[in-house]
């Protein structure tokens, strides 16, 4: 199982790419909504995310996790222990 610091730059890295932005432009502490992830985009990360981690996931958890950490946190607790 992937550590939370992995999960964290998996969330990262998918994150960048799909705003099109450099990944170390994002913190753990960084809220979805400052990176202006709207519904939408939400929803998109969320479904790559459950296809990256072979869990499903709600499409409300950005709101619920609104940081990298938090959500990364809330990931690693579905997969189980390490």
């Amino acid at each position: 199982m992937p550590s939370d610091s992995e999960i964290e730059q998996l969330c990262t890295s998918c994150l960048a790419g799909m705003l099109d932005i450099d990944e170390s432009a994002i913190l753990p502490s960084t809220t979805f909504a400052s990176l202006g992830l709207d519904s939408a985009a939400a929803v998109h990360f969320v479904l790559e995310m459950e296809q990256r981690m072979g869990i499903e996931l709600y499409p409300g958890v950005t709101h619920d996790y609104p940081t990298i950490a938090e959500f990364a946190a809330y990931l690693g607790q579905r997969l189980g222990p390490s």
